[in-house]
């Protein structure tokens, strides 16, 4: 890519000379030069300079978003070179939504080493709404997560991969084990816990008993790690949302998982990948064996 451009990326994601030339492993004045020159060919400031750093001029945002764009297309052709070369990856970078990351990611990474001895892994687990722009960027080469409703950019290829149905989990000593599965009559005196991470959880839930007449649902704790959330569950009787599609890794634990009748929420799960890395022997190859790995499991 274009160095000058390369430059002009970096200063953009810091805000700072010093740091955006730690990015990129370039001297400080070596940057500067080329942040010069690439408005010198484009005519126009591109940053503002104050005390506290830098700031994107008019024109900057404006050079911003395709700048972005040749990076990924300059990021893809790369990899498709590098496909069509039989180099593949070295690293294969993954994001997981907590849902893959509790469920698959550990199972396929084994899988995996039997085709690719050699190859290391970086894992990312997080929403889709922080690993799906650092697919973009190209700092990851899959994401596993809930299917998105908004339309995706051309440049990455969406492929289905399961359903999620999220259920009730709760102590199985808790009297309501006894009904097998749940009408929303008997949810209305619940009190959850909700577990932040999984940010869609708690709308869901007030639709579902908005829908029902049930009120309004009873957080009565809330806790950023899935593993905590399941002790409240376990110590104080709470009530919690999560995948159905768990629950074989609780219910050795004291606890039980419920459906309802109607389900609270039935999502899809999807793979996204760059198109351009779609060839990559390990990236197909990693299609494949979820493809495996969910129908053993769901048949």
């Amino acid at each position: 890519m274009d160095r000058n451009l390369r430059a002009f990326l970096a200063i953009a994601a810091e805000g700072n000379l010093s740091k955006a030339a730690d990015r990129i492993a370039l001297a400080q004045p070596s940057l500067t030069k080329r942040l010069s020159n690439l408005e010198s060919e484009l005519g126009a400031r591109l940053f503002t300079r104050h005390r506290r750093g830098m700031s994107l001029t008019a024109a900057g945002e404006k050079f911003l978003a395709r700048a972005r764009r040749i990076d990924q297309e300059y990021r893809q052709a790369m990899e498709e070179v590098r496909a069509i070369a039989g180099a593949g990856l070295d690293t294969l970078r993954i994001g997981a939504a907590p849902f893959f990351s509790l469920l698959y990611v550990a199972p396929l990474m084994a899988r995996m080493h039997a085709h690719f001895p050699a190859l290391t892994y970086d894992m990312v687990s997080d929403l889709n709404a922080v690993t799906l722009p650092m697919l973009m960027d190209g700092d990851l080469d899959v994401v596993l997560g809930p299917m998105e409703t908004v339309e995706m950019d051309d440049l990455i290829a969406v492929i289905p991969v399961s359903h999620v149905e999220l259920a009730v989990f709760l102590l199985a000593t808790d009297p309501v084990c006894a009904r097998g599965m749940l009408q929303p009559k008997d949810m209305a005196q619940f009190k959850w816990v909700a577990h932040s991470a999984a940010t869609t959880n708690v709308p869901i839930l007030r639709r579902y008993y908005a829908t029902h007449r049930l009120g309004t649902p009873h957080i009565a704790a809330r806790s950023t790690s899935f593993a905590t959330a399941l002790d409240v569950v376990r110590h104080m009787g709470l009530k919690m949302l999560a995948p159905l599609q768990i629950s074989g890794l609780v219910e050795s634990s004291g606890l039980r998982v419920l459906r309802t009748d109607p389900p609270i929420e039935r999502n899809r799960t999807a793979a996204y990948i760059r198109k351009s890395s779609l060839d990559l022997p390990a990236v197909s190859c990693l299609i494949d064996e979820l493809h495996s790995l969910v129908r053993e499991r769901e048949g």
